[in-house]
């Protein structure tokens, strides 16, 4: 994805210098820029330069995080390839230990063997029957993985320890495989990105089944996103049984996907060299599946004992005698401390507290409690590394990662790049709803107002101007009115209404000069026939899709109307500022059209009430565009009638598009949803800063480059279905009391 967005910086500042360089050679060899930028000429060689900065840095940055060993796709077997794809899995499951809780709290996980768990594949299976056969305590992950022919499913409960062992496998496998170059390459991949696709594709496989030419499509992206083996090298690897496959999280898939599993790993055996591979998944979600993995053996991470826990409190001292007494004074916590995830949960909740302080406080003794204690306590530790924030800021960013994580399609802990496509996401925040209708919304109606109108009054005068207002305030009024007059007060109201009112200003301004110029150079014949031929296609995708011979009837007085005004105008003004003020009518009704229509995608359809007035904000807009007009030394003397005749056609011409939605309605609602959730506090505007605080206080996992994970499910769903101001206050709270410890110490 990032190198997706540094092309395209690279492209469009490319081609705007491609466009402007022509023009400025022009002006400089003695000739003329076009009209409606003649007055800017003299910033054309100044906006190439900063082009070129642009486009330069951008190239500088996509080749300094290309600098990682790569893995040539030339072929396969290139002496360095191997070698480089051992530093890339090295270096990720150095990553993803430095930052998991496993690297704090340290325990061996007992394992049970669990023969009846798979299915046999070949003749050396163990028979299907056999009772759970215990493994020695002291038995190395990799020692039980080569007894069980490698291959092997882990069970385990939630927070048991699965992935821990899987990464454990991992770093085994990756130091046989330096010293021995017969060994395969270990790649640990989540299953949790997988979902069935049935197409084949040009470089599929032919072989393949459409369901394990996805598969295999899928596998190969992720081994090029995380360790950066090309799909071909990838491929090719993969026949020849040079990748042992590490599967972790059967149960992370979207649960209609689980079954398919099996037959594609089977097929895939077939097809391919997979000489060894491990999966995990939750024992339950296993028990669910309609029919077993064909594996050679499968092992059950053991709870942990009574004894096991008290053993490493022994081993930690005195730091951890706030959890000991945690769990002294209530025996369910036993229940609970049942698993590495919740001992380290309950070790960094806990740890460095005297047992007085949390015997005062109310110890945990339901798992919700204890979160709560978990994320208060890491986050109440001040630590002196990064960008710090407000307790507030912290959990309600958290909050809405975990929301928005747990949202997405399978169960996943990864948090994503970026926000999915779906309208407001759900999130139906009150305050973020009300800054959407008593703030955004003016400044939307407002901007859209004052850019169409500073430039018509610019280019041809007063009334070509007090069209657009009159076109702009009829629009307004007529019907839907989707936005609502809600209670509430939201933070920085005026700053924010600032900030929308001078972007979407800017933009209008920039998208109706383009329009007057696009106009100006295609000649006014060529614009009249292609704003004729989009007016034309228009109305009759109306009249096909309506069967109500009444609106039809409308349809067609209105289209009738629309051409004889216009042969009215031609004939008898001039053809230029008419086609100018057409283009100009039909993007003011698409854009009072497009602002309709932003809030109406994520309020409940219970919200009643009154609404706010826009017409007083559209009639502010243009107040102030008729001042910054004369500010500016507006030509008032000689209005053109043909460019208000214009916009008044163009404005009737567009009511037949008001039923479908705008194209960029879309994104412009996104982005405004993203902008509101930001300036809340529910998303942070330097991302990569907080996702590696939240990294520091064992909340999140660093798990790639740029890329980060909940530590846990248990963890992630915990945030997700909290309040987010109550914990906040929690962790206030919390702070402040440590404060005061440290000024009576």
């Amino acid at each position: 994805m990032r190198s997706f967005v540094s092309g395209a910086v690279l492209v469009v500042t490319v081609s705007l210098t491609v466009v402007l360089l022509p023009i400025a050679i022009n002006v400089g060899t003695g000739g003329t820029a076009p009209a409606f930028l003649a007055p800017y000429v003299g910033l054309v060689w100044p906006a190439i330069g900063v082009l070129w900065v642009v486009a330069v840095g951008t190239a500088l940055l996509e080749v300094r995080n290309r600098r990682q060993p790569r893995i040539s796709n030339r072929t396969a077997d290139q002496p360095r390839n191997r070698q480089n794809a051992l530093l890339q899995v090295d270096r990720y499951l150095s990553e993803r230990r430095a930052g998991s809780l496993a690297s704090r709290t340290r325990v061996a996980l007992a394992l049970d063997g669990e023969p009846d768990a798979v299915r046999p594949f070949d003749l050396l299976v163990q028979p299907l029957g056999e009772p759970p056969t215990r493994i020695p305590d002291d038995a190395d992950i990799a020692t039980v993985f080569d007894g069980l022919e490698d291959s092997m499913l882990i069970l385990g409960a939630p927070g048991a320890g699965k992935t821990t062992m899987l990464l454990n496998l991992a770093r085994r496998l990756s130091a046989l495989a330096q010293t021995d170059e017969k060994q395969p390459i270990p790649v640990v991949v989540d299953l949790a990105g997988w979902s069935t696709q049935t197409s084949h594709r040009n470089d599929d496989d032919p072989n393949d089944s459409a369901l394990l030419a996805g598969f295999v499509r899928w596998l190969l992206y992720e081994l090029d996103d995380r360790y950066r083996i090309p799909p071909g090298v990838g491929r090719t690897w993969l026949r020849a049984g040079r990748l042992a496959l590490l599967l972790d999280g059967l149960d992370e898939i979207a649960e209609p996907d689980r079954p398919k599993l099996g037959p594609v790993l089977e097929e895939l055996r077939h097809n391919y060299r997979v000489n060894q591979l491990a999966i995990t998944c939750r024992t339950h979600d296993y028990e669910r599946l309609p029919r077993r993995l064909s594996l050679f053996g499968a092992v059950h991470i053991r709870p942990l004992s009574r004894q096991q826990v008290l053993d490493y409190f022994a081993a930690v001292g005195p730091v951890l005698d706030g959890a000991r007494a945690a769990i002294e004074q209530d025996d369910e916590l036993w229940d609970l401390i049942s698993s590495p995830l919740m001992l380290n949960v309950m070790t960094l909740a806990y740890q460095g507290r005297a047992p007085e302080d949390v015997t005062a406080g109310g110890v945990a003794d339901l798992r919700r409690e204890l979160f709560d204690t978990f994320i208060c306590e890491v986050l109440a530790r001040n630590r002196k590394i990064g960008r710090q924030y407000d307790a507030k800021t912290a959990v309600r960013r958290l909050w809405c990662l975990a929301w928005w994580t747990r949202s997405r399609a399978g169960d996943r802990t990864a948090v994503p790049r970026w926000m999915t496509p779906d309208g407001w996401y759900g999130l139906a925040l009150p305050e973020v709803d009300y800054l959407t209708h008593a703030v955004c919304l003016p400044a939307l109606f407002g901007a859209l107002s004052a850019g169409a109108t500073v430039m018509m009054v610019a280019q041809y005068g007063a009334l070509a101007g007090l069209a657009v207002v009159g076109a702009a305030l009829v629009l307004v009024h007529l019907l839907p009115h989707p936005w609502q007059k809600l209670a509430g007060t939201g933070p920085r109201q005026l700053l924010l209404y600032t900030v929308v009112l001078l972007t979407g200003t800017a933009g209008t301004v920039a998208v109706t000069g383009a329009a007057l110029g696009l106009v100006e150079l295609l000649t006014a014949k060529v614009a009249l026939a292609i704003e004729a031929a989009l007016v034309a296609g228009a109305y009759g995708v109306e009249l096909i899709v309506f069967h109500d011979n009444r609106r039809r009837l409308l349809l067609g007085v209105r289209l009738l109307a629309v051409v004889v005004a216009s042969w009215v105008v031609l004939s008898v003004g001039d053809a230029g500022p008419f086609v100018s003020g057409a283009a100009i009518g039909l993007l003011v009704a698409q854009g009072i059209r497009m602002v309709k229509s932003l809030p109406t995608d994520h309020l409940p359809t219970a919200v009643v009430g009154d609404t706010w007035r826009m017409d007083v904000w559209v009639a502010g807009g243009a107040v102030a565009a008729f001042l910054i007009a004369v500010l500016l030394g507006a030509d008032f003397s000689s209005p053109q009638l043909e460019a208000a005749a214009g916009i008044v056609v163009g404005t009737v011409a567009a009511k037949a598009w008001r039923r479908r939605p705008p194209v960029l309605a879309g994104p412009l609602s996104r982005w405004l949803h993203d902008l509101l959730l930001r300036w809340t506090g529910y998303l942070s505007w330097r991302r990569r800063a907080f996702l590696q605080y939240a990294a520091d206080r064992y909340v999140l996992a660093r798990t790639g480059r740029s890329q980060y994970a909940f530590i846990h499910l248990l963890v992630r769903d915990h945030l997700a279905e909290c309040t987010p101001d109550e914990l906040a206050a929690k962790v206030e709270r919390r702070i402040a009391d440590r404060q005061v410890g440290s000024v009576s110490a």
